[in-house]
């Protein structure tokens, strides 16, 4: 889902972004119930995330190498 509004962000569902990232699902979910990635239900109980913010999360994760 996205916009031409800049205030806007993309969401998708977890299952889709862990297909795009390459992670598996469950891993994901985890860490979505776990409130370690926020989650957006704007709709009932699909959950929404942003690639943006899970991204950060796996890059807050990195373990050892140069920056």
């Amino acid at each position: 889902m996205t916009t031409n509004n800049q205030n806007t962000a993309e969401f998708v569902t977890v299952p889709a972004l862990a297909k795009q990232l390459g992670v598996k699902y469950h891993a994901l979910l985890r860490a979505v119930n776990a409130g370690l990635v926020p989650s957006y239900k704007p709709f009932g109980d699909r959950r929404l995330v942003k690639p943006a913010e899970v991204i950060a999360f796996i890059e807050r994760s990195r373990i050892g190498g140069a920056k």
